[in-house]
């Protein structure tokens, strides 16, 4: 061990530090009056002054900042990783092991190979994590073998890794391949093999592909994976439900031992919301495991596609424009009428082309109005200003001279209701001008408009487009016409659509909300979960003028599907508010939201679900192929539970797992050593107790 004392200042301050003690010393006891004190043991007249003259001299010293620099060796044990499958197929089936048994067996190993090695043991199922063999409760949805020796590789980087001891049945539905790429693996992988690798008679819903999402009145299709073993010349009859009824059923003709069949299911989705689906396969008498013949999952059933109307008195190129714009993002469907102006809720958003030009016009924009319904207008050739300002909007217009005006856009930088990024602005700048009514509006806030009027070189404040909220109503306006020379534009600048395509969407999407922002948002990360994950429900509070709110209390009342109610609160880490639930069981579950701001109550809800163990429960045949090949790729043995004190001796007779010596360099501060505390106090101490003993105080 080497070591030495370093300080921030050159080392003539220790000269002063010394000095510093010395004039203390001198000062407290030269020609003291206490000298009569020492007539009688004349030796205190040194000791006490190099009492005081130590612990000044040290105090000051202290102050330079001087710290330790130590260098020498340390010895690190080399480790031993076990990786454990804490999925729930070990535990599952006829010939499962026992938990207990497991976790004996695995603290047994750990202690037998703790005085050599730095032994840790780390479950795994879909994710891995340190554990400890009595926390092992082998209830895992998933086995992701891979993605644990990854981890495995991961946690120990730059340590003395010696060896991996797998325990596992070898069964793997998550992540890759867990043998390919351990070729060339530096740490020797010890396979400990359990399960039952026995092939009985089975049949299982293998697996069942769909989309997570259907709109509502659409058919779906799911295809349904079934395998079955050992069954040969059996029927088997798949049934499909749907929220508790029956929609399909087909018999399956089992013609060999090993059979894999692929059936698809067309169902309409019926229903808002959540939509409980079960896939079940007949259940023979002699089958082992009987709990894969069912298989569950959900599918969210939301709203059909926002429906938006394009209403013009005559065809327009514009109008085009508008549809092939809209028509471009599939969450949209766009409707075009000349003449038949049915006003109906079904619409997220109309879109009145060259309107207010006859009495007729503004009373079906009226209509639209007072039935809710967002509107988009463009004025065009046919306008009539007093018509426009006879109705309930609040953008008027004042007309200052007949006639239009070519109108180029200049991009408001101050807009805010959705973005227009730098390079967009600039190039809209450039596309051609609108043929747009000469005047002045009013009836709006600046930040409303997203583009501007310009006239020759002149930037106006006139807007182009104009985006208005009025209360829940929401209302947009297009002050003239000629759109489709944008299009036009863009495709010959870009080779492309994309910048009116997105300026159009964005309008529309803006448009078609039909409600501001609300106050309280609680969602889920995921609206799907398999069982053993943790659900993660995240939480935005604002006041009115929508400004986040930090650190306030939100309540949340959990449901699960018999209707049984749990509370939680979320917590809040500055304006972040999260929730984490754990240990769901499989079911659809709601959650209702309660905040209270400024005496005004407010609520939000949700739902998510959480999907069964089909994953465990489709194969349990252990495969020990997979630990034969991991063992012998990289150096390591095979070994079954019976064996598992053999997996100890191996590793102990392996001597290429040694104990590694490497350097350690250490900066401590010296003030930081308890042993300097001891030594000032016991200066002080003794200079004290003598001076006490002789009546000096």
């Amino acid at each position: 061990m080497n070591w030495n004392i370093s300080i921030a200042y050159p080392w003539w301050f220790f000269v002063l530090c010394v000095a510093v003690g010395a004039g203390y010393a001198a000062l407290l006891y030269y020609k003291t009056k206490s000298a009569a004190l020492f007539n009688e043991k004349p030796f205190l007249a040194k000791l006490l002054p190099a009492l005081r003259f130590l612990l000044a001299s040290v105090l000051a010293f202290f102050l330079l900042g001087p710290i330790l620099k130590y260098a020498g060796f340390v010895t690190e044990k080399p480790i031993v990783s076990i990786l454990v499958d804490n999925s729930n197929s070990l535990v599952l089936g006829d010939n499962a092991v026992d938990k207990q048994t497991l976790q004996d067996n695995i603290s047994s190993i750990q202690t037998k190979l703790s005085d050599k090695f730095e032994v840790d043991v780390v479950s795994f199922s879909n994710t891995a994590q340190f554990s400890t063999a009595g926390a092992l409760e082998f209830t895992g949805s998933e086995s992701n073998i891979s993605g644990a020796l990854n981890y495995a590789n991961n946690q120990y980087v730059n340590q003395n890794l010696g060896a991996v001891i797998l325990v596992s049945d070898g069964i793997y539905n998550a992540g890759n391949n867990p043998v390919f790429g351990t070729e060339n693996a530096r740490t020797p992988i010890y396979t400990l093999a359990l399960g039952d690798t026995s092939v009985y008679a089975d049949i299982a819903i293998n697996n069942v592909s769909h989309n997570s999402i259907a709109y509502l009145g659409n058919e779906f299709t799911c295809k349904i994976e079934t395998k079955a073993t050992k069954l040969k010349g059996k029927q088997a009859n798949l049934q499909v439900y749907i929220n508790g009824q029956l929609i399909q059923q087909k018999m399956l003709n089992l013609t060999t031992d090993n059979v894999f069949l692929e059936t698809d299911v067309v169902a309409t989705a019926k229903k808002l919301g959540q939509n409980k689906l079960d896939v079940r396969v007949t259940t023979f008498d002699n089958e082992k495991n009987k709990q894969n013949n069912n298989y569950t999952f959900y599918i969210d059933v939301i709203d059909g596609k926002k429906k938006v109307a394009i209403w013009a008195k005559a065809p327009h190129p514009d109008v085009a424009t508008l549809q092939s714009s809209i028509q471009n993002n599939q969450n949209y469907e766009v409707a075009v009428s000349y003449g038949n102006y049915e006003v109906n809720t079904k619409y997220d958003l109309v879109i009145l082309h060259n309107w207010f030009g006859d009495r007729n016009q503004a009373t079906v924009f009226e209509k639209l109005k007072s039935s809710g319904i967002p509107v988009w207008t463009i004025l065009g050739n046919q306008f009539n200003s007093q018509l426009f300002n006879a109705g309930s909007q609040a953008v008027k217009f004042t007309q200052t001279s007949r006639g239009d005006v070519a109108a180029l856009p200049a991009v408001n930088g101050d807009f805010q209701y959705f973005e227009i990024n730098k390079d967009d602005a600039a190039d809209i700048s450039k596309w051609p001008p609108l043929k747009a009514p000469f005047g002045k509006y009013s009836g709006y806030k600046p930040a409303d408009v997203a583009i501007y009027q310009t006239i020759g070189t002149v930037k106006t404040q006139e807007p182009l487009l104009l985006l208005t909220s009025e209360g829940n109503y929401r209302f947009g306006l297009l002050t003239g016409t000629g759109i489709w020379q944008w299009k036009f534009n863009n495709y010959e600048t870009k080779a492309n659509h994309n910048q009116i395509y997105d300026l159009i969407t964005k309008t529309v999407q803006y448009l078609a909300v039909k409600e501001d922002k609300k106050l309280l948002k609680v969602y889920p990360s995921a609206k799907q979960y398999g069982i053993g994950e943790n659900v993660t429900l995240l939480g935005e509070l604002y006041n009115q003028s929508l400004d986040p709110i930090a650190n306030q209390e939100i309540n949340i009342d959990l449901k699960n599907a018999e209707g049984k109610v749990y509370k939680h609160t979320m917590s809040a880490n500055g304006k972040q508010y999260r929730l984490l639930l754990k240990n769901l069981e499989a079911g659809a579950y709601q959650f209702a939201a309660k905040a209270t701001v400024g005496g005004v109550k407010l609520s939000d809800n949700g739902y998510f679900t959480i999907v069964g163990q089909q994953k465990e429960l489709a194969n349990l045949m252990a495969d020990y192929n997979v630990m034969r090949q991991l063992s012998a790729n990289t150096g390591g043995a095979f070994n079954t539970l019976s064996n598992a004190d053999k997996v100890v001796e191996q590793i102990l007779a392996n001597e290429n797992l040694k104990s590694l010596i490497t350097e350690e360099n250490k900066l401590v501060e010296l003030i930081k050593f308890k042993w300097v505390f001891w030594l000032l106090l016991t200066l002080l101490s003794a200079e004290w107790f003598i001076r006490k003993w002789l009546g000096g105080y």
